[in-house]
């Protein structure tokens, strides 16, 4: 089996994947609005589709920083972060000004057919605070609100802070070290979780700062895999196992939540979280080994779902509920929600194009200027 693109850094299959998952983002957030309800309580769950993503996100950063932090053409502390807000936070910072805006501009009340998440979403007053609070990602407050995504970047960036840390010491251990210690620190952190009294999912939104160790061990799960990519690539081409992996891959990310409806504690979440990250890591490696897989992942329409996926998670919940509410009358609720629905991938592309693309070279732009200079400062001696 002939192992895809493996001389490369940049995988576009996975791009595609971070695409993909993007959508099912989009999917589980039209299956919380009223008329679509009925779709949570599916065999799939597909409400529980998002935060499935999530967790693929998180362990795709992982392994793309890793890889980045590790290549060839070293990049320095500063620059990595400058490259991480410039690609991460501006973006964001478009968004929730539009956003305020908008809430500011049309008029937003209950909808009684929108049901208790969309209503909630855009609900205020919004103090000062509270805005200083999406500016800043700071403090304990209603993450889920406004952009109800945000709760997913705060914890991008804060374990951006330390992702060098946590690189070089996953390249100094083994794999099996590395995996334990992560499991141990989400230990730790749903302990602190129960003892302060909350739910991991409160938490989440939160932005708690003991889930910030829960998901550091989904980001050190990524860096194991690109770590140690050469071993487990061979392990799976030679073995004949990469078919059993896809399958049980597949099983664990979309299954997991319904196998764990059962009542199980507090171990739920955890156990949930766990399988979920080991059916994305196993999804992760079998499109990079597999090359029908990664075939069908770099196709056009995949490979364009990856390049405005960012986009696509910032602003769909914005269009959803900028146009229910442009539309809140129950004789216009699927009219609303099929535009809704046809307009999702436009918005996400123009945002793409006008902001994401150019904070993107913003960012290669000021670290380009500063390795420029170093270097010509490194050749005065």
């Amino acid at each position: 089996m002939k192992e895809p693109s493996s001389h490369r850094q940049h995988y576009h299959q996975l791009d595609a994947l971070r695409g993909v998952a993007a959508l099912s983002v989009v999917v589980s957030h039209f299956a919380l609005v009223g008329p679509l309800e009925w779709a949570s309580q599916s065999p799939f769950r597909v409400n529980s589709l998002g935060h499935q993503a999530v967790i693929l996100f998180f362990i795709l950063s992982g392994f793309v920083l890793t890889l980045q932090l590790r290549s060839s053409r070293s990049i320095s502390y500063r620059d990595f972060l400058v490259k991480r807000i410039c690609r991460i936070y501006l973006p964001y910072l478009v968004v929730l000004v539009a956003t305020f805006s908008i809430v500011n501009a049309i008029d937003v009340k209950p909808i009684k057919w929108l049901g208790g998440w969309g209503n909630e979403v855009w609900s205020g007053p919004f103090t000062g605070t509270e805005i200083a609070d999406h500016l800043l990602f700071i403090g304990k407050y209603r993450a889920g609100q406004m952009i109800p995504v945000i709760w997913t970047l705060i914890y991008e960036l804060r374990i951006s802070i330390v992702m060098p840390l946590v690189v070089a010491w996953v390249a100094r251990v083994s794999a099996r070290t590395s995996i334990t210690v992560a499991l141990c620190v989400s230990i730790v952190s749903f302990v602190l979780i129960y003892l302060e009294g909350d739910d991991p999912q409160g938490a989440n939104f939160g932005g708690d700062w003991p889930m910030t160790l829960h998901y550091l061990g989904m980001f050190v799960v990524g860096a194991v895999l690109a770590v140690h990519r050469a071993a487990w690539r061979q392990w799976l081409m030679k073995t004949g196992g990469l078919r059993p992996v896809m399958v049980v891959s597949l099983l664990l990310y979309f299954l997991s939540r319904a196998a764990l409806s059962m009542k199980l504690g507090p171990a739920g979440p955890f156990l949930y979280d766990w399988l979920v990250a080991a059916g994305s890591a196993g999804l992760i490696c079998s499109s990079l080994v597999s090359a029908r897989f990664a075939s069908i992942l770099e196709k056009r329409p995949f490979a364009f779902l990856g390049q405005i996926s960012y986009s696509l998670y910032l602003t769909h919940t914005i269009v959803l509920l900028t146009v229910i509410h442009l539309m809140p009358s129950a004789g216009t609720m699927w009219r609303a929600i099929l535009t809704a629905a046809v307009l999702e991938i436009p918005v996400a592309t123009a945002m793409y194009l006008l902001i994401e693309r150019r904070t993107i070279m913003l960012g290669q732009f000021l670290t380009a200027r500063r390795s420029s200079s170093a270097a010509r400062a490194n050749q005065t001696y």
